[in-house]
């Protein structure tokens, strides 16, 4: 059992699937046996997040039981998984949120809990005053469970700071795996960030079997680490910025055996320019370094970039005309470490390409059987005779499968079994031009059971959070997709410009048209929907959440809004405010704080023409409140608002099924008595 007493907030990304059923009594279903049931989606997922460790020796996952508040940490044994499997549940207020396998027995949990204290400006807390948040930390355990150790913290010199330094300090610091030394039986290299200074980063060689911990280099200053030798740990290249002009330099590289740094000029690029570069690993062979970049392309590609003469090849390892290369995947087997298996690239969904024969054909074999699904190879062991294989897509929720090479296919579960077998419908990705002539992609789902030249449906379009960020055609994990789609709504996320992983020049479209073009966008699919028979012209509404709640805010405030209403979650209101505290980190802010610039949503409430819901979490520190009070507190004089608290909710995933239920309470009752 884990029990936290000190509490230190980690950058974990987490993506649990918690959603729940809501019957839209107002709205004509056509398809009313599709519609999925609060009992089923109010749970917590069956089995998530599984893992295999390196020597494949044990699986391990997060699972819950009916009735379960909480998931527990689980392990099995892949060999025999007819035996029962060990599981342990946090203490009180705890939760686990992730969990990953390692090696030598060992397991990687995260975990948080509520805390709510003064942070004085210490973060993205409140300046003044107490602020209600959560804090997170990263354990190791074994596989009995028989301790909960902490190897990121404690690798500070907490000497000569003050009280408050030392908690700001344990509470913005981060910790994460920096290598994990695939060949190396027992030990990883970690990193363990301080909050209180940019780019303080210790990183430690952390022995799993014996908890000793070697500190190996300190990063200071505004360089950074960026790749470390997969085999020894050694650091091969850096990351730096040169503020005197502006100018950010993407990456530094070791060129001699004495660890010197040299900044290269064509591994650089202008903060305005916003060139994409990222060392994805060294060829043993030739010496040569991978380079993910869009410095000659609108798409990211993958060149071969040789660090002595300081060139680039003269055409791609790796391209796609339509999409941006997202990473190499390498192997981990001592027999061919490091050889290029293949890549992944974004479409609708990221998925894997192989130059290996054995993973290509297996990946074939399921995508044969699972046709229009996302298969991904989640997790493997060094040797890669077993293999975790997660198939879902957003009618399908995640499945899990174990490969065993030379034995039968083993099904380990689904998240939510009973959905197994639904009628709703796989997402498209589909393309529509926006009124300036540029194309936008958008991913499309359409109602349960909706087939081409039915009536066109009640719509909601449903832009994403960031804005630099993307949707995929995998599972939901907000539930948000399909709770709309199995109650009677088309569905479309347009990819509006300044979306990212869609290609540079969409990016960059979206610099300081905040509210404007990067609004027309949205409003233009919606055109498109009804161009296309796909929504009722007098039934769409907007929703969004984050970035998304700031569109819904933004469509609020304009006149002759195509939206028959809006629905905004932790949106923010004040972009004048927003732009003063983007961020700590000077390149963040030369990068992003400076396109954060447009029609700001609390200055235009006299244009408001139809009603707007807006839902807040009141453990938000990333979006606080005050953007929500605000807005509504002058939208309330001229249109029907209601704003919404969701008690104890953060800005982001995971969120609990109590939270779902109070904010789709709402949504549902906007959209049944307000809306349509």
């Amino acid at each position: 059992m884990l029990n936290l007493k000190n509490y230190q907030p980690v950058l974990v990304c987490i993506a649990l699937i918690l959603s729940f059923f809501l019957t839209f009594a107002g709205i004509n279903v056509s398809h009313a046996q599709d519609v999925i049931p609060v009992k089923t989606l109010s749970k917590l997922p069956a089995l998530t997040n599984f893992s295999i460790s390196r020597d494949g020796d044990y699986l391990v996952g997060l699972t819950s039981q009916p009735g379960d508040d909480k998931l527990s940490l689980t392990v099995w044994d892949p060999r025999d998984l007819s035996i029962p499997p060990k599981f342990t549940k946090p203490d009180r207020d705890v939760e686990f949120v992730a969990a990953q396998a390692l090696k030598a027995g060992k397991i990687l949990v995260f975990a948080r809990t509520k805390w709510t204290g003064a942070l004085a400006g210490c973060g993205e807390g409140k300046s003044i005053g107490s602020t209600k948040t959560y804090l997170s930390k990263i354990f190791v355990t074994d596989t009995e469970f028989s301790g909960f150790s902490e190897p990121f913290a404690g690798n500070n010199n907490s000497r000569d700071m003050s009280e408050y330094e030392r908690i700001c300090g344990e509470m913005l610091g981060t910790g994460s795996i920096a290598a994990d030394l695939p060949l190396d039986p027992e030990n990883v290299i970690i990193s363990n960030k301080s909050g209180l200074f940019a780019n303080a980063t210790n990183y430690v060689k952390y022995n799993l079997k014996t908890g000793s911990s070697e500190t190996l280099f300190k990063n200071r200053g505004f360089d950074s680490i960026g790749l470390l030798d997969p085999r020894t740990g050694d650091v091969l290249t850096k990351s730096g910025a040169d503020y005197s002009s502006g100018r950010y330099k993407d990456q530094r590289l070791i060129v001699d055996e004495n660890g010197s740094f040299k900044v290269h000029d064509k591994l650089t690029s202008d903060s305005k320019d916003r060139h994409s570069i990222s060392l994805l690993g060294k060829n043993e062979l030739t010496g040569k370094y991978y380079v993910r970049t869009n410095q000659f392309s609108d798409k990211s590609r993958i060149y071969e970039y040789d660090s002595v003469k300081e060139e680039y090849a003269d055409e791609p390892l790796i391209a796609n005309a339509d999409f941006n290369i997202n990473s190499l995947i390498t192997s981990d087997n001592e027999a061919d470490f490091g050889t290029v298996l293949g890549y992944s690239v974004s479409g609708l969904f990221s998925q894997a390409v192989w130059f290996d024969d054995d993973l290509r054909n297996l990946q074939k074999t399921f995508e044969n059987y699972f046709p229009n699904k996302q298969v991904s190879f989640s997790s493997w062991s060094n040797d890669r005779k077993k293999v975790v294989i997660t198939v879902q897509s957003d009618s399908t929720p995640p499945t899990y499968y174990l490969y065993s090479k030379g034995e039968p296919l083993k099904k380990l579960g689904s998240a939510y079994p009973e959905l197994e077998k639904n009628n709703l419908v796989d997402t498209k990705l589909i393309y529509y031009t926006a009124r300036d002539g540029l194309k936008i992609p958008g991913l499309l789902t359409m109602p349960a059971g909706w087939q081409a030249g039915d009536k066109a449906p009640p719509a909601v379009i449903h832009p994403h959070g960031g804005p630099w960020a993307r949707d995929e055609g995998s599972w939901d994990p907000s539930g948000w997709v399909p709770f709309l789609t199995s109650r009677g709504f088309a569905v479309l996320r347009p990819q509006y410009r300044g979306s990212l992983g869609w290609g540079r020049e969409l990016w960059l479209a979206g610099d300081a048209e905040w509210g404007q073009k990067m609004q027309d966008d949205k409003d233009d699919g919606a055109a498109w929907m009804v161009d296309q028979g796909y929504a009722d012209e007098d039934k769409i509404a907007i929703f969004g959440y984050s970035y998304g709640g700031f569109a819904a805010f933004s469509a609020a405030t304009r006149s002759n809004s195509p939206y028959a209403c809006a629905i905004g979650g932790a949106g923010v209101s004040d972009l004048t405010k927003l732009g003063r505290s983007w961020s700590g980190n000077p390149v963040q802010r030369a990068y992003q704080g400076k396109t954060v610039k447009g029609t700001d949503p609390l200055k235009n409430t006299d244009n408001a023409e139809i009603p707007l819901l807006i839902f807040h979490g009141d453990r938000d520190v990333r979006v606080p409140m005050f953007h929500a009070k605000d807005l509504h507190r002058k939208m309330k004089r001229k249109v029907k608002s209601k704003l919404v608290v969701i008690k104890d909710m953060p800005h982001s995933l995971p969120w609990t099924p109590k939270m779902q239920t109070q904010k789709l309470t709402a949504i549902e009752n906007f959209l049944e008595n307000d809306c349509f």
